[in-house]
């Protein structure tokens, strides 16, 4: 699992895990996240033939990026969030913030371990 991007602002009231396998879904999360960027951010380069993108947004709530692992079984791609050290002075921002990553294509589904 190859981190391509952290950004802090997504537009998602809350928190999300999006599976992308095609160009068409990923330029439509980019068209979503770039309605209130200009310029906008450009999507990735990816081979949809052998690869498929993770996307984890976090709430308005959160502050920090997702810390993320990826555990293989026989039927699962399992995905778990790491818990992170949060910092003792609280943002005012309203950010919700979003990180992009790559992952070898799968036909397996996703499961989000708590």
């Amino acid at each position: 699992m190859e981190l391509l991007l952290n950004e802090n602002y997504s537009g998602f009231e809350k928190e999300e895990y999006i599976l992308i396998k095609s160009q068409k879904e990923l330029n439509a999360f980019y068209g979503k996240i770039n309605r209130t960027r200009k310029p906008g951010l450009t999507p990735p380069e990816v081979d949809f033939n052998s690869e498929m993108i993770l996307i984890w947004c976090g709430d308005n709530s959160a502050s920090n990026y997702a810390n993320l692992t990826l555990n293989e079984d026989d039927e699962f791609l399992g995905i778990r969030k790491l818990k992170s050290k949060t910092s003792k002075e609280e943002s005012k921002l309203v950010v919700s913030p979003f990180s992009i990553y790559k992952l070898p294509l799968s036909a397996k589904s996703l499961k989000i371990e708590k």
